[in-house]
C-alpha cells in the first residue's frame, strides 16, 4: 500500500483527496500549513506527496526543494488555474507533476499512479523508452537503433531524456529551459531539437516521434 501526504491548506479539498484515495486503497496523511509538512517529514518516509503552491507558514516551492535535496519522492505540485509561472517555477525547482485547480480527482489519480509506476520501475529495474527502431534507456542514458549505438551530445541526451521521462506527454519548452526563461533560451531548445530528429527521425522535416505542441513544447511518441 501506498503512502501519500497531501499538503493543502483547503481542507475541503483534503477531505476530498483523503477520502477518493483510500477508496483507491492509499495510505493517505494531510498536513495544513508549511511548518507541519516540514515537521512530519523529518519522521516519515511517502511514496508521493501532492503539494499545494501556495500555503500558510511558507512556500511550496520551498518545500519542494527542500524534499528534493533530501530524497527522490515523486512530488505533484496543486497550481490554480492558469498559474503558468508557478508552474514552470515548481517544474524547475523539482516538481515531477503538476495539476490546475480546479481538477478531476480522478485525473489525479491517473497522473498519481503513473508517477508511482515510473518511480518503482527506476528503482528496480532499468526503464527502456521504445520509440519506432530505437530504444532509449533511461539509467544508463543510451540511445541503440537495434545492437547499433546512437551517438548523442550531452545537449541532445538531456532533451531526449526529459522527452522520455514523460514520454507521450507534453513537455513545456519552459521545463527544457536551464537558465533564464526568455526567446535566445528558446531557439537553443529548438535548435537542439532539430539536431535530435536528424539522428531518429527517417524525415526530420515531418517527424512521427519528436512531435511539436504548437505553443506548448514538444512531446515524445512511443510504441
Amino acid at each position: 500500500m501506498n503512502s501519500i501526504l497531501i499538503v493543502d491548506d483547503d481542507q475541503r479539498l483534503r477531505e476530498l483527496l483523503e477520502n477518493y484515495l483510500l477508496e483507491k486503497k492509499f495510505k493517505v496523511f494531510t498536513c495544513d500549513d508549511f511548518l507541519s509538512a516540514k515537521e512530519i517529514l523529518k519522521y516519515f518516509i511517502f511514496d508521493l506527496i501532492i503539494i499545494d503552491r501556495m500555503m500558510p507558514g511558507g512556500d511550496g516551492i520551498d518545500l519542494i526543494q527542500i524534499i528534493k535535496e533530501k530524497s527522490s519522492t515523486p512530488i505533484i505540485m496543486l497550481t490554480a488555474k492558469g498559474e503558468t509561472l508557478n508552474k514552470i517555477e515548481g517544474l524547475k525547482t523539482g516538481a515531477d507533476d503538476y495539476v490546475a485547480k480546479p481538477f478531476d480527482p480522478e485525473e489525479l489519480y491517473l497522473r498519481m499512479k503513473n508517477l508511482l509506476e515510473l518511480f518503482d520501475q527506476k528503482s528496480d529495474k532499468n526503464i527502456i523508452i521504445n520509440f519506432g527502431n530505437f530504444l532509449y534507456n533511461l539509467s544508463t542514458l543510451q540511445l541503440k537503433k537495434g545492437n547499433k549505438n546512437i551517438y548523442l551530445t550531452e545537449g541532445e541526451n538531456k532533451l531526449l531524456n526529459h522527452l522520455a521521462i514523460k514520454n507521450n506527454d507534453i513537455v513545456l519548452r519552459e521545463e527544457l529551459a536551464d537558465k533564464k526563461i526568455n526567446d535566445n533560451e528558446f531557439r537553443k531548445i529548438d535548435v537542439q531539437v532539430t539536431r535530435l530528429r536528424q539522428k531518429v527521425e527517417k524525415n526530420p522535416k515531418r517527424p512521427i516521434y519528436i512531435k511539436t505542441i504548437r505553443g506548448k513544447g514538444y512531446k515524445l511518441i512511443t510504441n
